[in-house]
């Protein structure tokens, strides 16, 4: 069996795991990249049709890894989030206190993917695998290694950057505290007649929140969606031909974007939450969803995703020699589990209480919609939390 060795391997090439390539290889680290599936395959097509959100700390974190130029001709920025509770009554509005800055930024996963690795090629001493499956690994001399059925690769620190169901979790057996909620998410990507200006709305209806971004488009009006909604009423709509599909959808968000014009593409996922019971192992950190995922409420799950990248590099580049070792892992796990914790837990708690159909808790929710969007610090301490800085 062929084997080669680096510093850091790190399985799993999304945008958490792309992302943690670029910064770990601008400091210098001989960095292998793996996965199983084959990107660099000029036949395969991106089927990833979704989007993400950058925030603003996000953005600017990829900035500092010159990242954000090549970035920002696909990206569309969130000037202004207009949040309902039921009715358009119950408002709050949220901007950027600081003038010509925004709250964030949307970008396409295709286009975000083919950027990441097409820049991560500049590195000399960074590498990438594709088509390379983990099957076991060892740990033996102050390294770890990772095997598939024709390669073994050693390395000083694995960053499991493999998803949700991470196969590197599995195989270490690392516990973990999961959530499966009763709803699934649609996406949707659609061309629509209105111009948003900018603005993200999230709407939250008896049955979840509905989310309309907007995307980057030069000649037409562009947005995506996000609705979490009862499993049963998007199977039934996933079953609608698609006049009455796009009859259903429009009736809900007519009032903000206008009528349909196009629907690109529309894709249903099962939701669910999970935390680790630790970020890190032997000779392992895990990071973006691989430790953790929450609701979708608040659109912070890529983000914190490259929150965990920052405290790896910031672990990385303060305990240089001690790459891998159990104080080095034990380190980055006490700067990024909290946080996870604290957005497991809000996103989760947030999510109950939108779905609350008593009516004295509706009308105290009511009111204290109508105390936050008087109370301009309150807006701008939460506008600062969700852009990360």
């Amino acid at each position: 069996m062929k084997e080669i060795d680096c510093e850091i391997l790190i399985v799993g090439s999304g945008l958490v795991g792309l992302v943690a390539a670029h910064s770990l290889s601008s400091l210098n680290f001989r960095v292998l990249l793996v996965d199983k599936k084959n990107f660099l395959d000029p036949k395969l097509s991106f089927q990833d049709n979704r989007t993400v959100a950058v925030s603003e700390g996000s953005k600017q974190f990829l900035e500092g890894l010159s990242l954000w130029n090549d970035l920002k001709q696909y990206a569309e920025p969130i000037k202004k989030i207009e949040v309902f509770d039921r009715s358009p009554k119950n408002k709050i509005e949220f901007r950027n206190s600081i003038s010509n800055q925004n709250l964030g930024y949307v970008i396409e996963n295709q286009k975000f993917s083919r950027v990441l690795i097409d820049r991560l090629n500049k590195f000399e001493k960074t590498k990438t695998i594709y088509g390379f499956d983990v099957s076991n690994l060892q740990f033996e001399k102050g390294m770890c290694k990772a095997s598939s059925e024709k390669l073994t690769i050693t390395s000083k620190l694995l960053v499991a950057a493999d998803g949700k169901n991470s196969k590197i979790r599995n195989i270490v057996g690392t516990k973990m505290f999961k959530k499966t909620y009763p709803e699934n998410a649609l996406v949707l990507t659609f061309e629509h007649e209105k111009n948003i200006n900018n603005t993200a709305y999230e709407i939250f209806y008896k049955t979840g929140p509905l989310a309309i971004l907007p995307m980057h488009s030069k000649k037409k009006y562009k947005s995506t969606l996000i609705w979490s909604n009862n499993k049963k009423i998007l199977d039934k709509m996933a079953n609608l031909n698609s006049i009455f599909f796009k009859n259903f959808i429009e009736e809900k968000i007519v009032d903000y974007v206008g009528n349909i014009k196009k629907i690109h593409s529309c894709q249903f996922f099962p939701l669910s939450a999970h935390l680790n019971e630790s970020f890190y192992g032997n000779r392992i950190v895990y990071v973006g969803d691989s430790a953790h995922s929450i609701h979708p409420i608040a659109g912070q799950g890529w983000n914190l995703g490259v929150s965990d990248v920052k405290k790896l590099f910031k672990t990385s580049k303060n305990l240089r020699d001690q790459i891998g070792t159990i104080s080095f892992c034990k380190e980055y796990n006490d700067l990024t589990y909290n946080k996870a914790f604290q957005l497991y837990q809000i996103t989760d708690k947030l999510n109950s209480h939108f779905k609350q159909k008593n009516l004295l808790y509706r009308q105290l929710s009511n009111i204290g919609f109508g105390f936050i969007e008087n109370a301009h610090v309150i807006k701008n301490k939460i506008s600062k939390y969700a852009m990360g800085i």
